[in-house]
Order: C-alpha cells, then structure tokens, then sequence
C-alpha cells in the first residue's frame, strides 16, 4: 500500500485524474431543454447555462495546468542543482522580507480567493439547478478532445517546468549571489572610505 510520502509525490497526477473525470462525467449532463439553433441558446437561461458550463471546463482545464506546474516541483525537489539554488537563495534573501501575521495571511486568502470561491460557487449552482440532466454525447466528444489537448500540453509544460527548475533557476541562484557580493563589496568599499574619511579629518584637526 502506499504510504503518505509516496501520496504526495503523487498527490498533483491525482488530482489531474479527478479534475477530468469530473469534465468527462458531470459537465456533459449539463444541459437545457431549449431550442439550441446552431448550438447556441437562445433564452437568458440557456445562455446563462452555456457560458457557466464553458467557463467552468476552461477552470478545470486551467487546474489541470496548475496541477502539472506544482508536480514539477515535486518531481525535482531532490534535483542537486535545485537544491544548490535554493540554498543559495535562502542565503542571499532579502533581509526586509516581513512574515505575515496568521491574522493578516487568512484575511487576504478570504478576501480574493474566498470570494471568487463563494461567486463562482453561486453562479454554478444557479446554471445547474436550472440546466436539465440529459447526457450530451456530443458535448462528450468535446470535452475529451479538450481535456486530451490540456493533458499533452500539461505534460509538455511540465517537463519545460522541470527544465527551469533543475537549470535555469540554478542560473538564476548564481547570478542573485553574484549581485548580493558585489553589492556585499560596495558597501565594504564606502564604510572604508567613510572610515578613512573621518580618520583624515580627526588627524587634520590634531594637526591644526
């Protein structure tokens, strides 16, 4: 059986599944009664059906793109050259950085996310309660060409994400490290001027 390590190694590729099976199962009953013509309503709730239903298996197929983009990162977590870049990062990280307070951190995730949840959440209902349960074989087709498409193009994004990560973004460490010493030396070079400064005024004054 597999334990909670290997689930989260494979927890994105999980959810993938079960993002498609929901576009594959559920979205085709999703339909109206009305005269459709030319596939295209032609009543306020039909059009209110059709665009929920499309804009709700253009989010599915957008989760399935974030899912593959968060699997890379599981996938090369234990790459060497990631791990030298994040440790070079933490490293050279901006100081000023303020952690959020529990308080300030829930507030934002319930003011944008949990609002555009509770919006779409109420729009889907509203479109489905008013939509007839008849399974569109049509509307099948469709959905697996697109989910098919979302599936080859996740997968071709992941390995270019798993690309970043495991080289440019270790680039990307090199150069930040770069920048921070010589930032690092400048700022040594100037406390020494200034000290040489101030020791040439202190001797100028002792002189005269």
């Amino acid at each position: 059986m597999m334990d909670k390590f290997e689930m989260k190694k494979y927890i994105y590729y999980v959810l993938i599944c079960l993002i498609s099976l929901i576009v594959l199962i559920f979205v085709p009953m999703i339909g109206t009664d009305v005269d459709m013509g030319l596939n295209l309503p032609n009543t306020v709730a039909g059009w209110l059906i059709y665009v929920i239903t499309k804009l709700m298996v253009a989010g599915l197929n957008m989760m399935i793109f974030y899912c593959f983009m968060e699997q890379a990162k599981i996938n090369i977590k234990d790459d060497p050259n990631y791990v030298k870049a994040r440790d070079i990062l933490e490293k050279v990280k901006d100081k000023t950085f303020e952690p959020r307070s529990p308080k300030k951190w829930t507030s934002q995730q319930y003011s944008f996310k949990g609002s555009s949840l509770a919006i779409t959440t109420l729009l889907s209902t509203v479109a489905i309660t008013s939509a007839v349960l008849t399974y569109d074989y049509m509307a099948l087709l469709t959905y697996i060409m697109v989910i098919v498409m979302g599936l080859i193009f996740g997968v071709m994004q992941m390995k270019t994400a798993e690309a970043y990560w495991t080289n440019e973004y270790y680039q990307y460490a090199l150069k930040v490290e770069a920048e921070a010493k010589i930032k690092k030396v400048r700022k040594e070079d100037i406390i020494k001027c200034l000290q040489s400064m101030v020791s040439n005024i202190e001797t100028w004054k002792n002189k005269y």
